[in-house]
């Protein structure tokens, strides 16, 4: 099975991608967007995932700076093309926030109520993230599949049987927040999802994915290009340094 959302996968930082837990889908010139963290209009750009787009929603699946950091950007960039935003409410979404941001409703961008017809978003279960704020997982219906991604949710208390695709933040790190190595075995197996329809995302460093892969679990495949970039730097790196310091002893 393919892989149907695509990540927008941040610049690297010492180590570690820039994570800004935002993917995509384009349908029929229509662009939905989950999230707009951190470098997602230069990843927008690069991949020149506007090119053709006429109408863009965006899902806010967390009110925080990893999900909205480059919103007011993107409208700005939307707006010069011509595109109106259009927001869908969700009970993740803070407009208070929005408003802090300088974002008008109307002005800068359109509010809706979850789409209907041939593309259907669905707030699934408002799930705990912190002790302030709401995740919040969807569904969504693309042609004949039926996805279900995470909205970085470091617990799922609810079945999620019978999807096509399956998408979970995977930290591996040992915080409340993040699904880790046990967390996603439990969900397999509880949910009866095949390997075939997993992928794990928003990974920011090699030892997450060499965790992921001895388990044997799938990521992104943006994200798995580009921790293995890093890794290919950095060995090169190493390299480099252990053959300057043995010239340097030979002396």
């Amino acid at each position: 099975m393919s892989q149907t959302l695509k990540f927008l996968v941040g610049r690297e930082h010492e180590g570690q991608i820039n994570n800004n837990k935002s993917c995509y889908f384009v349908k029929n010139n229509t662009m939905i967007l989950l999230n707009c963290g951190k470098g997602v209009v230069d990843a927008l750009r690069r991949t020149k995932a506007l090119v053709g787009v006429k109408e863009v929603f965006i899902v806010i699946t967390l009110s925080n700076k990893e999900h909205l950091y480059d919103l007011k950007k993107l409208i700005e960039v939307l707006k010069k093309l011509g595109i109106k935003a259009k927001i869908l409410e969700s009970v993740s979404l803070d407009k208070g926030l929005l408003k802090k941001m300088k974002l008008n409703e109307d002005e800068d961008y359109q509010l809706l109520e979850p789409l209907q017809n041939n593309i259907k978003w669905v707030n699934f279960l408002a799930v705990p993230h912190t002790n302030k704020k709401l995740s919040c997982p969807v569904e969504l219906y693309l042609d004949d599949k039926k996805i279900f991604y995470g909205g970085d949710c470091g617990i799922i208390p609810f079945a999620i049987q019978n999807y096509d695709e399956y998408y979970f933040d995977f930290g591996d790190m040992q915080e409340e927040y993040y699904l880790d190595v046990e967390d996603i075995k439990r969900l397999v197996k509880k949910n009866k999802i095949k390997k075939s329809q997993l992928w794990l995302v928003h990974l920011q460093n090699m030892q997450a994915l060499q965790n992921a892969q001895k388990i044997g679990m799938r990521i992104a495949q943006e994200e798995a290009r580009k921790l293995t970039q890093i890794a290919k730097k950095r060995t090169t790196k190493t390299i480099t340094k252990s053959t300057s310091q043995t010239i340097e002893n030979q002396k």
